[in-house]
């Protein structure tokens, strides 16, 4: 990527106040900046946060972009550390639900809603959503973009998005699958020629800024039941999920320790050692089915759950109707049930001295795979460098990574040079002049 070099970035810096209009939407205070940026960065490198309502604001934005030859950055949950002259785009004031379709289940939003913000309007209109499992922001369209783990995984697919609008680095609009057609009000995420969607999933922003996306909604189910099981080691919560998953029992199966459940639930209403949820959906007598189907495989697996009080049974039934977000310092993975518990050993050992160790094991897609979240609660002053130390061995040992970002990727695209210089072409041909999110995901 060739170099550029930056054309008095004061006259840009002043024509982007100008067209942020509002002063609330326009700040370069040192303070405000420092909050985007990742401990240790330079701060002199960025000079500015803006906040666009509209597509045509990020068009304009970028267009000063080009002419002073700054770079756009969009917020990381993990902080920034620019590497060349620009701004931040916040997109806290494109907050829009554009419209909720409840007969063909489509959610169309705006790159600033919440969950929060969101919710209450899905209850109201009889239809939900799947929820994420280890968020890194409040942003619905940042979780679909960025593929994050949700709650249900066990039956529905990570891809939790259909088609999607961003601006490119030239300030052309990009529309994926049907929603390139004229006039096309189906959303189908298929595109026709080449298919270059799935470089915006996972990349930080770095091939475009999204500006509009259409969101899988779901029907509420007839009746909906959620059975927890305590359990007293992770190897037995593990074998009764993992039976459950391949028999498709459950829309949701979470296994949680006691630290993760009381970070989720807020309190211990009297927790086992590990708890297994499983969120039953459908007409009352299937309900009713499946929860005996679970006490069968027990009984089969040489198991005795202790089954959760009404009032834990409640808290699950609460929490899995939120958001369940990821502290700072935590990492998760996809691997095979059969190593579940060769890589939390590792990853125990690793951080057992540098803070309490909360856990997550989820099945996905009816446990033909796992998931594995943990997060380090009090912990030390250097548990974020331990967990950064750790991901490179963890990725070694097989465990799968599906956004790697920072020194992992770099570690991850060594043994993939093929894949690391499609990715370089990639945004060589959609942005030549490297000003999206430049070298925060990988330096191309």
């Amino acid at each position: 990527m060739a170099d550029r070099t930056v054309k008095n970035p004061k006259l840009g810096l002043a024509l982007l106040r100008e067209l942020m209009v509002d002063p609330a939407r326009f700040s370069s205070d040192e303070e405000v900046l420092s909050e985007y940026l990742e401990p240790g960065a330079d701060p002199d490198n960025l000079l500015a946060v803006l906040h666009p309502r509209s597509k045509q604001d990020v068009e304009k934005v970028l267009e000063v972009a080009r002419s002073y030859g700054l770079s756009a950055y969009t917020p990381i949950p993990w902080g920034l550390n620019p590497p060349r002259t620009g701004f931040v785009i916040d997109f806290k004031y494109m907050a829009d639900i554009k419209g909720i379709d409840t007969r063909n289940l489509f959610l169309e939003i705006e790159p600033g809603v919440t969950w929060e913000q969101l919710l209450p309007e899905l209850a109201s209109a009889g239809v939900r959503v799947a929820l994420p499992a280890a968020a890194k922001s409040p942003y619905v369209l940042e979780s679909a973009l960025e593929r994050e783990i949700v709650l249900p995984a066990s039956s529905y697919a990570n891809r939790q998005f259909s088609t999607f609008h961003a601006v490119l680095a030239d300030g052309r609009e990009y529309r994926s699958g049907a929603d390139a057609l004229p006039d096309s009000v189906s959303h189908w995420r298929e595109d026709g020629g080449p298919n270059i969607s799935r470089v915006f999933s996972g990349s930080r922003n770095s091939f475009g800024i999204p500006v509009r996306g259409f969101i899988y909604l779901y029907p509420q189910p007839e009746t909906r039941k959620v059975v927890v099981l305590g359990l007293p080691n992770r190897k037995s919560a593990c074998l009764l999920a993992q039976r459950a998953a391949r028999s498709e029992i459950g829309t949701e199966i979470v296994l949680v320790n006691k630290l993760k459940a009381r970070g989720v639930l807020g309190q211990d209403p009297g927790l086992s050692t590990w708890s297994v949820a499983f969120g039953l959906d459908g007409p009352a007598r299937l309900v009713q089915y499946r929860q005996k189907r679970l006490d069968r495989y027990a009984v089969e697996l040489k198991l005795k759950p202790r089954k959760g009080a009404a009032k834990v049974a409640k808290s699950f039934t609460a929490s899995l109707d939120g958001p369940w977000y990821a502290p700072p310092v935590s990492l998760g993975f996809y691997t095979n049930w059969s190593r579940v518990e060769e890589l939390s050993l590792v990853v125990e050992k690793a951080l057992k001295a540098k803070g309490k160790l909360a856990q997550m094991v989820l099945p996905v897609k009816r446990g033909a795979s796992v998931y594995l979240q943990y997060d380090v609660q009090d912990g030390t002053r250097d548990a974020s460098t331990a967990v950064r130390r750790l991901l490179p061995r963890l990725a070694d040992r097989g465990a799968f990574f599906v956004n790697p970002t920072g020194s992992l990727a770099a570690h991850i695209f060594a043994s993939q040079p093929e894949y690391l210089r499609l990715l370089k072409d990639t945004k060589r041909f959609m942005d030549p002049e490297n000003i999206l999110n430049s070298g925060q995901v990988v330096e191309v």
